[in-house]
């Protein structure tokens, strides 16, 4: 059983949006064992999404669409499949109570609109939208699987988890998929791939791999489509042997991102940690908060953007920018050995750099970061990398080898 993706909406085609929905609905689909046969985007028109929904119904058993359910008159998606069906469009009550008591919350009413947005094609099964006013739908038309779901992605996740995942659960057939991920560091996916490629080659066909590569990081995925015990054997001792080729490169497995391994790390030492960031503006900080519990372990950040904000916040001497610049291995150290005396913490990181498109010399070019780690103890560690992308990208690598170097610095590496 395979699916068709199809994201419907004039902002996607023009660009004005970013589709993170199929791939997010991809990987999902991925890990219950559904592949993805095409993903499409889909104009605003009810003829085009007719035509998507006919042309997809007859090349795939499970077809998702996201977008077009809401108030505005771009949204066509409910007539749209109203008229595929060949079904009227019907009041749906439970939805508008729904609507209107959130609107009721915030001392609004709902509008004609809204009563529109209500109307659904006769005969959906509606699914709950915890985040929004616009419902999910499921139908079963001509032996074929349709799932409707909102554009805006919180509110599609919130649907997804759990009403659409564990109808797709009910309705795949086969043997339930198991996937295992290695999270590695530092080395790119054709290195690694390399190192392991003897035992992907061997393995049985029941068994696939995929590197999953971000930035200095990349996610070995091991997927079994087998519930046979030779195989299932077959497939721990590769995962076996895969652990321990790649023990230099691994942080941890599965759901343990490098952020969680440091977090980890930390709690076994009862330390906490901080940053300083110039270059980043906080994005390391970002990363590390993004995980629950992470109070536990990081108290805080000095965003010293300028150096006014480094010398005054962070104790970085005058005469170290003056003679070495701020983006340099003395400034970020003496950054490093400020942010512990600031915020009473054992480790810190710190980092500044020219993240572009402009403020590049010759001896400093557009890309160049120093990052610093330091504990309590005076140990110190510091880095310097060459960057190549855009500000956003340069930004993302330049948080994620920071907190490359923490952990070296922690593992002692």
């Amino acid at each position: 059983m395979k699916a068709i993706l199809l994201t419907i909406g004039n902002e996607v085609l023009n660009g004005q949006v970013v589709d993170t929905n199929a791939a997010w609905i991809a990987q999902a689909l991925l890990e219950i064992g559904i592949p993805i046969r095409e993903k499409w985007s889909v104009a605003d028109e009810i003829s085009e999404i007719i035509y998507a929904l006919e042309n997809a119904s007859t090349r795939s058993e499970i077809i998702i669409t996201t977008g077009g359910l809401g108030p505005t008159v771009d949204d066509l998606t409910c007539e749209a499949l109203a008229q595929f069906m060949g079904v009227q469009r019907e009041f749906h009550t439970d939805t508008f109570d729904k609507l209107n008591q959130i609107f009721t919350s915030i001392g609004r009413i709902p509008t004609e609109s809204h009563r529109i947005q209500c109307l659904l094609p006769k005969g959906v099964q509606v699914l709950p939208n915890i985040n929004g006013t616009a419902p999910g739908m499921y139908f079963f038309y001509k032996n074929k699987h349709f799932i409707s779901l909102p554009g805006v992605p919180f509110e599609m996740k919130g649907i997804f988890h759990p009403h659409v995942k564990n109808l797709l659960e009910t309705l795949r057939t086969g043997p339930k998929r198991r996937s295992h991920t290695f999270n590695t560091i530092g080395e790119g996916e054709t290195f690694l791939e390399d190192l392991i490629k003897d035992i992907t080659q061997n393995a049985s066909k029941s068994i696939g791999f995929a590197f999953l590569p971000d930035l200095y990081k990349v996610r070995i995925r091991v997927d079994l489509d087998s519930t046979t015990k030779k195989d299932i054997e077959n497939f721990e001792e590769i995962l076996a042997r895969i652990r321990s080729r790649l023990v230099m490169y691994t942080v941890g497995e599965n759901d343990q991102t490098l952020e969680l391994a440091i977090g980890k790390e930390l709690l076994r030492r009862n330390w906490m940690m901080a940053t300083a960031e110039s270059c980043t503006g906080g994005y390391i900080s970002h990363l590390i908060t993004s995980n629950s519990g992470s109070s536990n372990y990081y108290k805080g950040s000095v965003i010293a953007y300028s150096n006014e904000m480094k010398t005054s916040l962070l104790g970085v001497k005058v005469i170290t920018l003056e003679e070495e610049g701020a983006v340099s291995d003395l400034t970020v150290l003496e950054m490093a050995t400020g942010a512990i005396k600031a915020l009473h913490v054992e480790v810190a990181i710190a980092i500044s750099g020219i993240a572009g498109p402009g403020g590049g010399t010759v001896e400093k070019p557009v890309g160049l970061v120093w990052i610093a780690v330091a504990d309590i103890d005076g140990k110190q560690m510091t880095k310097k990398i060459q960057l190549r992308r855009d500000r956003l990208l340069n930004i993302r690598a330049a948080s994620n080898m920071a907190l490359i170097t923490l952990y070296k610095f922690l593992m002692n590496e």
